[in-house]
C-alpha cells in the first residue's frame, strides 16, 4: 500500500471513529435521560427578624451605701427583702418578681404602650438610645414580648404558634404570633408573645432572631420530574428494571425548582430509593438503556 492510499485509509478510519463517538454521545443524550434517586427531606421555612424585647418591669434606684441581699436572676416573693440601706432599713419587693442586678435603660418600655402595627414607631424604638440605667430591676410578669421588623416579602403567619431562635442562643423557643402589620416601606412589624424563663431570655433587649414556621416533610422531587395528567393529578416516571413506569404522587409543598411529595409508605407508593426519570419524550413502558 503506497503512502497516499495509507493516509487516505487512516483518515477514513479516524473520520468513522469521530462519527461513531458523536453518534454515541448524541444517543446518550437522547436515550439516557437523567435519573435522580428519591430522598426524604425535612424542610422548615424561616424569616430573619430585627427587634426589641418588651416586658413588664421596673427599674430600682437605691441610695448610696445600700447593700443588696437578693440574688441576681432569683424570683422574689412579694414583701421579701431585696436590700438594706445605711440606716439598716429593709427594702422590700413590692410584688412577686424576678430580681436582676443589671439594668439597660429600657425598663420604661411597656408592652401595653405600643401600637403593634406601627412600623415607623418600631423603627424609631430600634434607633433609640438607652436612658439612664437604674441600680437594679424587677421583671414582674412571666410573659414577655418580642416586637420585630421583617421584610414584607417574607410569607409569615399572622397568628398561631411558631418557634423563634434568638441570636447567640442555640435553642429555639415556642412563641405565639399576636399580630402582623401591613407592609410599610418594604417592612412589616410582627409581635410575638413568649413565656420561656431563664436569665438568658429575661436579659434580652435589642436583638436579631430567626422565626421558624411551616414545617414540611416529604419526598424530594426536581421540578423536571413532575408531570400532570389531563385531570390535574400529578405523577412521575420511575425506572423499574430498565422500563419507565408511571407513579402517581401527591404534592404537598412546592419550592423553587422542586416539590415535596407525600410519603405515605403504603405498598406501591413512591418511596425513598426509587429512581425518578427527568427529561422529555418519556412514556409508560419505554425501555431505557
Amino acid at each position: 500500500m503506497d503512502s497516499a492510499r495509507y493516509f487516505s485509509f487512516t483518515a477514513a478510519l479516524i473520520f468513522l471513529a469521530v462519527c461513531a463517538y458523536s453518534a454515541a454521545a448524541l444517543y446518550s443524550r437522547v436515550e439516557r435521560p437523567e435519573i435522580e434517586t428519591v430522598s426524604l427531606l425535612h424542610l422548615q421555612e424561616s424569616a430573619r427578624l430585627q427587634g426589641i424585647v418588651l416586658r413588664r418591669e421596673q427599674g430600682l434606684s437605691f441610695g448610696w451605701g445600700t447593700r443588696l441581699l437578693a440574688e441576681d436572676s432569683r424570683r422574689l416573693a412579694a414583701g421579701e427583702t431585696m436590700a438594706v440601706d445605711l440606716m439598716g432599713r429593709e427594702l422590700l419587693s413590692p410584688c412577686s418578681a424576678v430580681f436582676f442586678e443589671s439594668s439597660d435603660g429600657f425598663e420604661d418600655l411597656s408592652p401595653q404602650d405600643i401600637d403593634a402595627d406601627d412600623v415607623s414607631a418600631l423603627e424609631s424604638l430600634l434607633d433609640r438610645k438607652a436612658g439612664d440605667k437604674a441600680d437594679a430591676r424587677l421583671v414582674t410578669d412571666t410573659a414577655w414580648y418580642y416586637w420585630a421588623l421583617t421584610s414584607s416579602k417574607d410569607e409569615l403567619p399572622a397568628s398561631g404558634q411558631c418557634s423563634i431562635q434568638f441570636e447567640g442562643l442555640e435553642e429555639s423557643v415556642q412563641a405565639q404570633v399576636l399580630s402582623l402589620s401591613e407592609s410599610s416601606g418594604g417592612k412589616r412589624a410582627i409581635l410575638l408573645r413568649l413565656t420561656q424563663g431563664g436569665s438568658e431570655y429575661l436579659s434580652l433587649r435589642k436583638t436579631d432572631a430567626k422565626l421558624l414556621f411551616s414545617q414540611h416533610s416529604g419526598l424530594y422531587l426536581p421540578e423536571e420530574a413532575i408531570r400532570q395528567e389531563p385531570d390535574g393529578s400529578k405523577f412521575v416516571y420511575i425506572l423499574s428494571s430498565g422500563i419507565a413506569e408511571k407513579q402517581p404522587v401527591e404534592i404537598i409543598y412546592t419550592g423553587s425548582g422542586f416539590s415535596l411529595a407525600a410519603a405515605d409508605f403504603a405498598p406501591g407508593s413512591l418511596a425513598v430509593g426509587d429512581r425518578v426519570i427527568l427529561g422529555k419524550d418519556i412514556y409508560e413502558g419505554k425501555v431505557l438503556t
